[in-house]
């Protein structure tokens, strides 16, 4: 059974501070998509295909919180399967940034001093 989920993509810009945010950019929004047959890797190659750009690291925003605290690198399969529970749980518009740069984004949780 599909179920799914609307992302919104923000890719072509860059992380600049000062305030902290991804600037420049283009975004489009993936209404009713199905990202839960696909690996990370799939994922990504979907994005790559429609902006027609390398992604280096890819990130998202956890809902109800502001960025940079809510922004969280999409590393590994399990990053992803997070990413993916994340979107079907709170069944909003989860926010995606593409970093076509490999940019080292530093982002303090709560917890750490």
């Amino acid at each position: 059974m599909a179920i799914f989920v609307s992302i919104k993509v923000h890719f072509q810009g860059v992380f600049i501070n000062k305030p902290f945010c991804y600037s420049d950019g283009i975004q489009h929004v993936f209404e009713n998509i199905d990202i839960v047959g696909m690996s990370c890797t799939e994922f990504v190659g979907v994005l790559e295909r429609f902006t027609q750009e390398k992604c280096e690291k890819l990130y998202y925003c956890q809902p109800d919180l502001e960025i940079p605290k809510s922004l969280t690198l999409i590393s590994n399969e399990l990053r992803y399967q997070e990413f993916i529970d994340i979107a079907y749980r709170c069944g909003v518009q989860l926010l995606v940034y593409m970093d076509r740069f490999g940019t080292t984004v530093h982002v303090a949780k709560e917890n750490e001093n």
